[in-house]
């Protein structure tokens, strides 16, 4: 009795390989890295420019930001988290309109 050509491991699951758990951590670093870094800087710069100077410049903005972010304010979350979760939201609605895999 031969065994089978192809074994299959129970935990081995394709779609959550260990290339699919590396794009994700990318992913989730890019958005989230530039929703911390990046996306703070355009809004104070925006604002700056729109609105006024911030009282006491970036410095003042930014721990405030953060501040906010550590007692989880929805406000500073969405801020923080918007990047990431625009990228899902478009890997997902453009998932139909991709080739299959062979």
């Amino acid at each position: 009795m031969r065994p089978p050509a192809r074994v299959r491991r129970a935990d081995a699951d394709p779609e959550v390989s260990s290339g699919a758990m590396r794009r994700e951590l990318r992913y989730a670093l890019l958005g989230l890295g530039g929703g911390i870094i990046l996306l703070p800087a355009l809004v104070y710069l925006a604002g700056s420019t729109t609105l006024g100077p911030y009282e006491g410049g970036i410095l003042p903005f930014l721990t405030k930001l953060y501040s906010d972010l550590a007692q989880l304010s929805p406000a500073a979350l969405a801020l923080v988290c918007g990047p990431y979760l625009l990228l899902q939201i478009l890997r997902v609605a453009s998932r139909p309109l991709r080739r299959p895999r062979r």
